[in-house]
């Protein structure tokens, strides 16, 4: 893969290669936007692009060619731990467990990489690591340092981040990689050249998809389904388990908008019923269990617009076209809708940094206040 093969943003291909054919290029970046639009996946193909021996000129711009030994080094596709370019560190939730394994397999420990789960947040030992591998000297063109989820950065990390930022070795590239900018410290924030992400049009993703060699009704479900993600629907279409996660959606979604006294707190039961479990005091654990929580509410808020749009009567704007006969037997107004979607919408911040709420609590109060709002009086909205 390479620039020229990227889906969507094109806008932030467009200037990441004008930026490199000038030369001129600020010391840190911040990719900012929605999920699984392509942030992390660009950032590395442009670390890519800055170290290839024989860049070529397409159409596009100038582009990396792809089969030299730098460009072999590197993959969106590998997870961070198992990128080999020695001038391209990728610092990730993953990436800190695996440094925190090494430390423990220098103790004697056994670790198997393969079963790393990501750690809740970015602290100052993946921070400390970082610097001592940039304090070596590089004859490479350029380093890159890739931070994804930026945001998870705690804040003693951040202060270390920041003081490297500040005083960059020579030839090192900065891209921080965030869905939530501003969770990120402020002082960062400032130092970085900001490049925004948008999502990606549903025919575009479809176009993709088909691409792929997908059936025509598989890859138009997925594309209504990603809701501007294509990073989620390639991974969709080459995986199986989005369906039973459907499964899952489909039998919270009908519980709740037949919400009573007794399925308030079976809601949180069953809601975490197929999370991944763990050592509850283990960090690992924990970051496992919210990620899947957080991919849980995002298909609960989807479902729920689904629910508000036929509140309206917009038919078109429905996402889970499968799901019209529970649809039609919802009798919500839209005002009881809208309540519920809200609140879900708050339920994933709290779960998530720089609040971390737990999850258990946070979905009984969402239980609850999902039971008071469809048995609120209707409203008409105004």
């Amino acid at each position: 893969m390479a620039l020229r093969d990227f889906v969507g943003n094109e806008h932030a291909v467009r200037f990441v290669r004008l930026m490199t054919e000038k030369g001129t290029l600020p010391h840190a970046w911040l990719f900012s936007g929605p999920q699984r639009v392509g942030k992390r996946t660009l950032a590395i193909e442009w670390a890519k692009l800055l170290n290839c021996q024989s860049p070529v000129q397409t159409e596009g711009g100038i582009d990396a060619c792809d089969r030299c030994v730098s460009c072999r080094h590197l993959s969106p596709d590998r997870p961070s731990y198992a990128q080999t370019h020695p001038a391209v560190y990728i610092v990730d939730t993953l990436m800190a467990a695996y440094w925190e394994a090494e430390e423990k397999a220098k103790e004697g420990e056994t670790v198997d990489p393969t079963k790393l789960k990501p750690k809740l947040s970015l602290g100052i030992n993946a921070i400390r690591v970082l610097r001592e591998s940039l304090s070596h000297q590089t004859f490479w063109r350029r380093r890159v340092v890739i931070v994804d989820e930026a945001e998870r950065l705690t804040e003693e990390a951040s202060a270390a981040l920041l003081k490297t930022l500040e005083e960059p070795p020579d030839r090192t590239l900065f891209v921080l990689v965030s869905a939530n900018p501003w969770a990120i410290h402020p002082t960062i924030r400032s130092r970085c050249q900001p490049l925004r992400f948008r999502l990606v049009p549903s025919s575009v993703i479809l176009s993709a998809l088909k691409a792929m060699g997908l059936p025509d009704e598989k890859a138009s479900l997925l594309s209504r389904l990603a809701r501007g993600r294509i990073g989620w629907a390639i991974e969709a279409a080459r995986e199986q388990n989005w369906q039973q996660t459907r499964e899952s959606l489909f039998n919270l979604l009908n519980m709740m908008v037949t919400m009573s006294w007794l399925d308030v707190f079976r809601f949180a039961e069953i809601s975490t019923k197929g999370v991944e479990e763990g050592d509850s005091e283990s960090e690992t654990s924990m970051a496992s269990q919210r990620r899947q929580l957080e991919e849980l509410l995002e298909g609960l808020m989807l479902g729920w617009r689904d629910i508000l749009a036929n509140a309206f009567g917009a038919h078109d704007l429905i996402v889970n076209i499968d799901w019209q006969p529970l649809l039609q037997r919802t009798a919500l107004s839209p005002e009881q809708a809208l309540k519920v979607l809200l609140e879900l919408r708050q339920t994933f911040r709290r779960i998530r940094p720089p609040l971390n709420a737990n999850p258990q609590l946070a979905l009984e109060l969402l239980a609850l206040r999902t039971l008071a709002a469809i048995s609120s009086p209707k409203v008409a909205l105004q």
